[in-house]
């Protein structure tokens, strides 16, 4: 049975035992994408989850490789997971290429993604980012800062476990703040904050709602892009998955 549970205006952290057997990398074959492409070689994003960590590019034409800098690549798990971990593979040329890697974790593509993993200075052969508190997410964004000439990722493995709503949903109510980012649906003449809750709940792809007491209209939104608004009319609910420590600073700029 499906339940709610209410936080006001407080983070609250869902605690979740993971193991080893439950996860699975959830990145295999999925769509992946990357700024821009290099011309002379298959290296095309997708490369890097094709299942082949080879590191062999001129070989095996099993890595990505972008034409210019500034560059990131990032896929779509295509639906929501609880990541435990992200395993990237370096090429064996030009390795050092791979600098102050960045791992970025979200719920849509162009929205408020979180940095949930930094490396500093050159990874080796690959480097596992493992994350200490329960992160989850359907975009994961790979960066580097600052970038070091072209990004090539010669394999990116994602190891997670499905989320799914039925397990049951906590929101967290944030009195005095909105999402400005696109709605994916609005609701008129709600009679309250829980109902607009329930809307959101019903939605599979719903990860906050904007709730005001005045026009009572409820929006329902796959993203966080959060603001201080109306303190006395202004309500967002969050699904508490979307909240984590560093996720909830970097968005309000703490």
């Amino acid at each position: 049975m499906q339940g709610w549970i209410f936080l006001t205006y407080s983070i609250f952290q869902v605690c979740v035992v993971l193991k080893t057997s439950d996860a699975v990398n959830v990145a295999l074959g999925k769509p992946a994408y990357q700024t821009d492409t290099y011309h002379a070689y298959r290296v095309t994003a997708d490369r890097a989850v094709d299942g082949n960590s080879s590191s062999d590019l001129m070989r095996d034409e099993s890595c990505t490789h972008t034409s210019s800098v500034n560059v990131s690549w990032w896929v779509n798990l295509q639906q929501i997971f609880l990541i435990r971990s992200v395993t990237i593979y370096n090429r064996n040329a030009f390795s050092y290429r791979l600098t102050h890697v960045e791992l970025y974790v979200g719920f849509s593509e162009h929205g408020f993604q979180a940095r949930e993993g930094f490396h500093p200075g050159q990874i080796g052969a690959s480097y596992m980012v493992s994350l200490t508190e329960p992160v989850y997410g359907q975009w994961v964004r790979i960066t580097r800062n600052p970038p070091v000439e072209q990004l090539t990722l010669c394999e990116v493995e994602v190891e997670g476990i499905p989320y799914s709503k039925a397990d049951g949903i906590r929101y967290s109510i944030f009195q005095g703040y909105i999402d400005t980012g696109p709605a994916i649906d609005v609701f008129e003449m709600i009679k309250s904050k829980f109902v607009c809750a329930s809307r959101c709940s019903k939605t599979e792809t719903c990860i906050s709602a904007h709730y005001n007491t005045v026009t009572l209209t409820c929006s329902l939104f796959d993203s966080l892009e959060i603001q201080q608004g109306d303190v006395e009319y202004d309500v967002t609910l969050v699904n508490s998955i979307a909240i984590t420590e560093k996720s909830w600073a970097q968005l309000l700029g703490h």
